[in-house]
C-alpha cells in the first residue's frame, strides 16, 4: 500500500513515523538518562575531587614533615639545637646559622603556603623565618612536648604578624630529640601554613565545579574553608560533625532549611582532619530543569526546522519531480513537444536536461527517418521505374556466366561472375545496413570490373583494420568515391590511375579513406558538376548520422583525398537490417 502512495504523502509519513516520534521518544529516553547520569556523575566528580585533593593535601603534609625530620639528622641543626651560649659567640655560630638560613630561604621560596618558621634551640635560643608572629603558642608547646618527639598538627588559629596583620595558619610542632640519645630532647621547630594560601593550592583545579571543599577536625572545627571567616571555628552544621566522626560512611545525603545536599568526607592519613566536599543538589536539579528546558526548546526548533525542510525539500525536489512525471506522461502519449524547466544542476536538474534532450532526439529521430525512408521509397520507385526486373536480370547473368563456362570462355565468366555478385550484393534484400567487409567486397568486385576494362590504366589497393569489419555500413555507401575517380579524376590523366582505399577505427569513430591520383575537385565546382552521386552521399549522411559526421575533403598535393566520418554501428541480425539498434 505505501509504494503506491504518491511522492507528498510518503515524505510526510516518513517525517513523522522516522523523524518526529523516533526524535520525541529518544529524546525522553535520554533526558532521563541524562539526569541520573548526570546526578551520577556529580556524585563521582565529588569523590574524584575529594581524593584528588586529599592527594595534594597529603603531598603538603609529608612534605611539611619530611622538613621536621631532615632537622634530626642534619648537623647545622644539630649544631644550633646543642650550642651553649658561650659557642654561639664563634664564628662557627654565623655559618651555621647561614647554612639554616639558605635552607629555609629555599623552602619559603618555593612553597608560598608556608608562612613562618620558628626554631627553639634547648637553651631558649630562637631563629625566626618568613614573617615575625607577635604573641606566644604556649599552649601548642605542651601539645606538642606531650608527643616527646612525635608529630603533631594543630587546628587553625589565628596570629598577629609585625605587620599588624591577623591571619589563620595551622603549624606542625615537633619536638626535636638527638639522634644519639632518641629520648632526649635538644630543641623544638615550629612550621606554619597559610590557611588561605594552603587553600587555594588544594583546591586550584577545581574552582568551578560545584559544592563546597573543606577540612574539620575530629572534634568539628574548620582547618580549611573558602570562607575564612569559618576557619578556626566550629562548623556550623552538627550532621556533617557527625558524619566526619562516622569512620564507615563516606556518603551522606541530608536536608537543611529545604535543601538537599550531597556530602563526602575522606580522612587525611597522619592527622586527626577529614577533608569533605558539600554539594547543593537542588542546584543540581536546577541544571537539569535547564537541560529539560533546553530539550523542549531544541525539540520545537527541530520539528519547526522538518517542516521548513519538508516545504523546501517538496519545491525543490518533489514538484520538480512531479512535474517530470506529467512531461513523462505527455510523452508518453506521442506529444514530443514536452519538455521540463529545469533550474539545478543536481540529480534531478540532470535528469530533466536528459528527459529534455530525450525527448528532442525523438523528435530529430522520427522526423530523419521519415526523410530517409521517403528518400529511400523514391530511390527504389526510380529503380524499379527504369530498370528491368532485377530478379530476371540477375537470373540471366547467371545463365550466361554457366554458359561461358561450358564454352572454356574462363575470363567472361569471371567478369560476368563478378557482376553478378555487385548486382547481388546491390539487391540484398532490400538491406540498407551492410557489413564493412561486404561492402569492401563489393567496392573490390566493382573495381575489378573497370579494371577489365582500363586494364593497366588503373591500379587499386584497399587496406582495412580486422577490427573493424564487423560493423556495419550503408549499402552502396563508397562506390559513388570510386565511379566519381575513374569518370572524372582519371578522364585527363596520362598514365596510370590509381586509387587507395583505407578504413580504420579513430576513437569511437570509423574512418574511411579514397585516395587517387587524378586531377581532383576544382574549389569552384558547382554542385552539378560534382555530380549527382556524390551530392545524393552527402544528403544520405547528414540525415542519417548528424553533425560531426559526413564527407570531407582533405588536402592532398596530387589527385583527391575524400574522408567519410562515421559512427560505430551495430545492428539486430534478427531484425531488418535497415532498423539501427545502437549508434
Amino acid at each position: 500500500m505505501f509504494k503506491n502512495w504518491g511522492l507528498k504523502k510518503q515524505f510526510a509519513t516518513v517525517f513523522i513515523v522516522l523523524i518526529t516520534l523516533p526524535t520525541l521518544l529518544f529524546g525522553c529516553i535520554i533526558y532521563f538518562q541524562t539526569t541520573n547520569t548526570f546526578k551520577q556523575q556529580v556524585e563521582d566528580n565529588t569523590m574524584d575531587r575529594i581524593e584528588v585533593n586529599e592527594q595534594t593535601l597529603q603531598s603538603i603534609i609529608y612534605s611539611i614533615e619530611n622538613i621536621s625530620s631532615f632537622m634530626i639528622y642534619d648537623d647545622n641543626f644539630r649544631s644550633f639545637f646543642t650550642m651553649s651560649a658561650e659557642e654561639r659567640k664563634h664564628a662557627d655560630y654565623s655559618q651555621i646559622v647561614k647554612g639554616i638560613k639558605g635552607y629555609f630561604t629555599f623552602q619559603l621560596m618555593s612553597f608560598d603556603y608556608i608562612d613562618s618558621i620558628t626554631l627553639k634551640a634547648k637553651d631558649g635560643d630562637t631563629l625566626e623565618f618568613g614573617n615575625t608572629i607577635l604573641g606566644t603558642e604556649k599552649w601548642l608547646e605542651e601539645e606538642a612536648a606531650a608527643k616527646k618527639g612525635a608529630i603533631h598538627w594543630s587546628n587553625s588559629y589565628s596570629v598577629s604578624t609585625s605587620w599588624s596583620r591577623v591571619k589563620n595558619v595551622s603549624s606542625l610542632k615537633r619536638v626535636i630529640n638527638d639522634i644519639n640519645q632518641i629520648n632526649e630532647p635538644i630543641g623544638m621547630v615550629t612550621i606554619r601554613l597559610d590557611s588561605t594560601k594552603l587553600f587555594k593550592m588544594i583546591e586550584k583545579k577545581f574552582n568551578a565545579q560545584p559544592g563546597t571543599y573543606f577540612v574539620i577536625s575530629n572534634t568539628g572545627d574548620v582547618i580549611l574553608h573558602e570562607n575564612p571567616s569559618l576557619v578556626g571555628k566550629p562548623y556550623p552544621n552538627r550532621e556533617i560533625v557527625q558524619f566526619s566522626n562516622e569512620t564507615r560512611k563516606r556518603v551522606i545525603h541530608y536536608n537543611e532549611d529545604g535543601v538537599t545536599y550531597l556530602g563526602v568526607k575522606k580522612k587525611i592519613e597522619g592527622t586527626d582532619w577529614y577533608a569533605a566536599v558539600v554539594v547543593n543538589q537542588s542546584k543540581v536539579a536546577d541544571g537539569l530543569y535547564s537541560i529539560r528546558s533546553l530539550f523542549l526548546l531544541s525539540f520545537i526548533v527541530l520539528i519547526m526546522l522538518g517542516i521548513i525542510a519538508f516545504i523546501g525539500f517538496y519545491f525543490s525536489n518533489i514538484k520538480r519531480i512531479t512535474e517530470l512525471t506529467q512531461q513523462t506522461r505527455l510523452l508518453e502519449s506521442q506529444n514530443f513537444n514536452a519538455r521540463v524547466q529545469v533550474s539545478s544542476q543536481d540529480e534531478i536538474g540532470i535528469l530533466g536536461m536528459r528527459f529534455n534532450h530525450l525527448a528532442i532526439s525523438i523528435q530529430q529521430y522520427i522526423n530523419r527517418e521519415y526523410k530517409l525512408k521517403i528518400k529511400q521509397k523514391e530511390s527504389e520507385l526510380k529503380a524499379l521505374q527504369s530498370q528491368i526486373d532485377p530478379h530476371f536480370l540477375y537470373n540471366t547473368l547467371d545463365m550466361i556466366r554457366w554458359t561461358a563456362r561450358l564454352e572454356n570462355a574462363m575470363e567472361t565468366g569471371q567478369l560476368i561472375e563478378r557482376l553478378s555478385k555487385n548486382f547481388r550484393m546491390n539487391l540484398s534484400m532490400g538491406k540498407m545496413w551492410v557489413q564493412i567487409e561486404e561492402e569492401l567486397m563489393f567496392v573490390q568486385n566493382y573495381l575489378e570490373l573497370q579494371k577489365s576494362r582500363m586494364g593497366r590504366r588503373l591500379h587499386y589497393s584497399i587496406y582495412y583494420d580486422d577490427n573493424v569489419k564487423g560493423f556495419y555500413i550503408i549499402k552502396q555507401l563508397l562506390q559513388p568515391l570510386v565511379e566519381n575517380s575513374i569518370q572524372h579524376g582519371f578522364k585527363n590523366l596520362r598514365g596510370q590511375g590509381k586509387i587507395q582505399i583505407r578504413c580504420y577505427q579513430n576513437d569511437d569513430e570509423i574512418w574511411v579513406d579514397v585516395i587517387d591520383n587524378g586531377d581532383g575537385f576544382p574549389r569552384n565546382l558547382t554542385e552539378n558538376e560534382t555530380g549527382f552521386a556524390l551530392k545524393n552521399l552527402t544528403e544520405r549522411l547528414n540525415l542519417l548520422f548528424g553533425r560531426g559526421f559526413g564527407m570531407e575533403r582533405l588536402d592532398s598535393e596530387i589527385g583527391t583525398w575524400i574522408r567519410l566520418k562515421i559512427p560505430k554501428v551495430i545492428v539486430d541480425h534478427e531484425k531488418n537490417l535497415g532498423d539501427v539498434n545502437d549508434l
